[in-house]
């Protein structure tokens, strides 16, 4: 019975990862100042921790959430902190993995630039989804573009805040 309980679940899990895909999918790709004015936060930062759990989310299902504390290497827009804990959909529990398809997995040493909203509690979470996280290589580049943070910085400069 808990073997079936369990698929059951990993069904639900499923279906709501692929539900998320299509709705994803439709979002139209929104530019790097759009993305600075529409976000509360935009932050340079290295990913100290990442905790996966199981979460009901707001229709009861039962999904894998991550927590990731952000250690905070630079305040390119709004209130400066020295951390902060962004909440997102995805992660590995024990054996069972939920990959969320407009959501990059985060490991802990990832470095980005972070464009966050306001979400429960003292949770902050990604500003258009996987548009609110632009990864960063040893060069400070987006990863896969020329894009620097230096431009980013830029941008965030002359967008204002």
């Amino acid at each position: 019975m808990r073997s079936c309980t369990s698929r059951t679940s990993l069904a639900l899990v499923a279906a709501l990862a692929c539900a998320s895909s299509l709705q994803a999918g439709s979002q139209r790709p929104v530019d790097i100042p759009e993305r600075i004015r529409g976000a509360e936060r935009v932050v340079a930062a290295e990913v100290a921790r990442v905790d996966a759990r199981f979460q009901r989310n707001r229709f009861g299902d039962e999904v894998i959430v991550s927590r990731v504390l952000l250690r905070v290497t630079e305040t390119l827009k709004g209130a400066p902190a020295p951390t902060l804990t962004m909440e997102l959909e995805g992660g590995t529990v024990g054996k069972v993995t939920l990959r969320v398809t407009d959501l990059e997995p985060l490991e802990t040493g990832d470095r980005a630039v972070f464009f966050l909203d306001r979400g429960q509690a003292d949770l902050h979470v990604p500003h258009l989804r996987g548009q609110g996280i632009l990864k960063l290589d040893d060069l400070n580049r987006v990863k896969g573009t020329s894009l620097t943070l230096d431009m980013i910085r830029e941008m965030a400069r002359t967008t204002g805040q």
